[in-house]
Order: structure tokens, then sequence, then C-alpha cells
């Protein structure tokens, strides 16, 4: 098959550059922590930075899922759990959780069983509400499933939204998220108690969920905008423009990675050379400047 051949080049090598990604993430905010700790940045620098940081977490943790860190080697595929974990960790997210609503997404991309649906369709100012949301309603999960009569205390269309989400993540999703639920719980109560709160509240938590805002945005949003087509090729889109491809970290070609999700992000542009006009014949949804680099004979 032609497709194959071509990203072949692409695919099965070890994911040095992911490694060094989740290393430089990490160390950075662990780094931003520090300095803010000790004076030597104001807290707003703080909580900025760290927020920086944390949401290139989430490109580690993506690669994890389709396990193009270990080049989809059996062996390394405990480097691929290590890795999105942690990641995860950092961005309030359960790594198994996340795989398993993620690579439903790749299979049910804007139809009624897409989990994504429910967050990123809509605006940027709807999004910003339901992640203001999750902020909140987040550390509370835990009480909400020791005291259940506590979920009385939720409006009914916020509710009745988290029962949509729930059913679209499945169980197995949801068995998986909640230890790790209660273990981010447990890390903002233990340390409130103990006087870090400006630590796990302000340079974590809070830096958290604003990455998650902007990863929402710019992975969920913006490369599936309106969430209106499926189709193998018109589900998602190519939509470049000035400074995209370090915007988005690759994911600017993100058809590119719905089609071939082995195929690490920072090679999407390079493979997107070779592959380009044969998506346009496809019918492939190309806009922005990808768009207007193609032949027009």
């Amino acid at each position: 098959m032609y497709e194959r051949r071509v990203i072949a080049p692409y695919t099965g090598a070890i994911g040095w550059r992911s490694l060094f990604n989740i290393a430089w993430c990490v160390s950075g905010w662990v780094l931003v922590v520090s300095l803010e700790l000790t004076g030597k940045i104001p807290l707003w620098l703080g909580m900025f930075l760290a927020a920086v940081f944390l949401q290139a977490c989430y490109m580690p943790m993506h690669e994890s899922v389709h396990k193009t860190l270990s080049g989809g080697r059996r062996s390394l595929v405990w480097v691929d759990r290590a890795v999105g974990a942690l990641a995860g960790w950092l961005l309030c997210e359960s790594f198994k959780a996340h795989r398993i609503t993620h690579l439903k997404h790749h299979t049910h991309t804007n139809d009624e069983a897409d989990p994504d649906v429910l967050n990123s369709k809509g605006s940027p100012r709807q999004i910003l509400g339901r992640v203001v949301a999750g902020t909140v309603l987040y550390p509370l999960g835990p009480l909400l499933a020791v005291v259940p009569p506590l979920r009385r205390l939720i409006p009914n269309g916020l509710a009745t939204r988290m029962g949509q989400m729930a059913e679209l993540r499945g169980p197995e999703a949801g068995a998986a998220a909640r230890p790790v639920a209660l273990g981010h719980f447990s890390v903002l109560l233990v340390g409130t108690i103990f006087g870090y709160g400006e630590l796990v509240w302000l340079l974590w938590y809070i830096p958290a969920w604003v990455a998650r805002f902007w990863l929402s945005l710019v992975f969920g949003w913006l490369p599936h905008h309106p969430h209106a087509e499926t189709g193998r090729y018109r589900d998602t889109r190519v939509f470049t423009f000035f400074g995209s491809t370090f915007l988005i970290r690759g994911h600017d070609y993100h058809l590119l990675h719905h089609l071939f999700p082995v195929v690490p992000h920072y090679r999407l542009r390079a493979l997107w050379r070779d592959i380009g006009e044969h998506l346009s014949e496809q019918g492939a949804r190309i806009e922005g400047r990808a768009a207007r680099s193609l032949p027009t004979g």
C-alpha cells in the first residue's frame, strides 16, 4: 500500500526526542517551583512558567499512548507507561484512562461515541467554562464518591454533562481514573494541612488546569473544528499558519497523526512534504499555508 511505504522511514525508532522532552519540561517545572519558593521570582511569573512547562508534558504523554517512545518494542513498553504516568500525574490525568479515551477518540472521531467532542466542540469561551468547572470539581471527586448526597449540590445541567462524559469514557477508564484522582486529592489535602498550599495549589494544581485549557484549544478544538465531518480524510485537518508547528508542536498536521499515529509528532511536518499531494488527491481537509503550498496544476 502506498501510504505504508511512505510512512515506513518515519516509524520504529526509539523516541529519544520525546524522552528529552519529558526530561526538560519536568526539570523546568521543578526549577520554577524552587525559584518561586525561595523568592527569586514573583508568584505570578512562577504560576505562568509552571503552566508553560506543565503543558509541555502532554506531548510525551500523548506519544506514550501511541508507543512511539518505545518504537513499538514490547520489551520497552514500560518506558511508554512510565513516561505517560509521570506526565499524566502532573497534568491531573490518569495515563491509563487517557489512553483508553484517546484511542476511542481516534476510532470515533467526531461521531456520537467520541469522548473528546463534549470537551472540545464549541467556542473557546465554552471550553474555558468547562475547564473552570473541571478545576473546581476534580478535587471534589473522591468526596462525591464517598458522600453521594453531596452530588445534589451540582447544578442539573452540569451533572447531566458529567454523566454523559462518564458514559462516553466507559467504566474501564472511570475505574483507572479514580485512584489517580484520589492521589491528587490526597496531595492537595496533605500539602495544604502541612503548609505547602502555595506549592500544591498555585504552582501545580491551578497551572496544570491552565495548561489543560491551552491543550484543549490547540489539540482538541483547533485541529477538529467545527467537529462536523467524519471519514478517514475529513474528520480532522492539516491547518498551518505562521509559527504553527512550533506553537502546536507538529499537530498543525493533525490529520497525519490520525492517519498514521505511530509517526512521532516531531516528524509530521517532514512526512507532510512526502505525502501532502497524495492526501490532497484523496480530498483531505488541507487549509492555511499548507493548502497554498500545494501544486495548483
